[in-house]
């Protein structure tokens, strides 16, 4: 089983499963991410045995420092666009192996899936309309994937891995 720590939940991917934290990759920190200002990336990738690559974002709202909830479709959207565009040149460029791998597969997938993974508080605040977001996300994204999910540890949505 493959395991990855993102922002203090661990996401846990089946054997088969390809996975990384790719906002830690080095070629997007020392090579893509000095291209221009304001280049993001999403947490994580992942791909399956079937060549479905998962694009995930992680937000935790149940720490105050997390960012607005007014602009995390926005957000989010640019850092799908900015990921996507930093695999061909990580497939090419990448001087880590496990990087060039990774970007390799993604390049080959039959589809792409963006997935937010978006913890609430326990409180029922209304802290975030995950309706909303799914509908903004969709619709700038609409190329990428015009369905997103939405998930969370209590509501995976069927995905293929576990978040604890």
């Amino acid at each position: 089983m493959l395991v990855l720590d993102i922002d203090g939940l661990t996401f846990s991917f089946p054997d088969r499963w390809n996975a990384s934290k790719f906002d830690e990759w080095s070629f997007y920190r020392n090579q893509f991410a000095r291209q221009a200002d304001g280049i993001k990336a999403v947490d994580a990738i992942a791909v399956d045995p079937a060549k479905h690559a998962f694009l995930i974002e992680v937000k935790d709202y149940r720490h105050p420092e997390t960012e607005k909830p007014s602009q995390l479709p926005i957000a989010i959207a640019n850092k799908v666009l900015h990921t996507l565009a930093a695999m061909l040149p990580a497939k090419l460029h990448a001087s880590e192996p496990a990087e060039k791998k990774l970007a390799g597969q993604v390049m080959k997938c039959v589809s792409l899936r963006v997935v937010a993974h978006i913890e609430l508080p326990q409180r029922h605040i209304p802290v975030v309309d995950l309706a909303d977001v799914k509908q903004k996300i969709g619709q700038l994204l609409r190329a990428v994937d015009a369905h997103p999910k939405i998930v969370s540890m209590r509501d995976m949505k069927g995905l293929g891995w576990t978040v604890t």
